[in-house]
């Protein structure tokens, strides 16, 4: 099914995807946390509540995105979209990030 058990054993090779599955929302944040830090650029939340998760890169008007559900019927989050390409200039994300 793809859910992330052990993120720090798979992180190092982790890649995240649409259609992923996490056993929880704090599970994702981190994962998308270590990502971040390996691609030098932050990110904030955008939307959160009990079934939806929504972070934007924290240049405005950047393109890089990722939203996740929680499936009614059962725990877990799973990607829906991600957009992993960033529109923020490149001397802005080393500078501000």
């Amino acid at each position: 099914m793809g859910v992330s058990r052990n993120l720090v054993e798979d992180e190092p090779t982790s890649m995240i995807y649409k259609g992923q599955f996490f056993p929880s929302k704090k599970d994702l944040k981190r994962l998308v946390g270590h990502f971040a830090l390996r691609h030098n650029f932050k990110w904030k939340v955008k939307r959160s509540n009990k079934t939806t998760l929504h972070l934007v890169c924290l240049m405005d008007n950047c393109t890089w995105k990722l939203i996740a559900v929680r499936r009614d019927e059962v725990t877990y989050f799973q990607v829906k979209s991600f957009v992993n390409k960033h529109t923020c200039p490149l001397e802005e994300i080393h500078h501000r990030h």
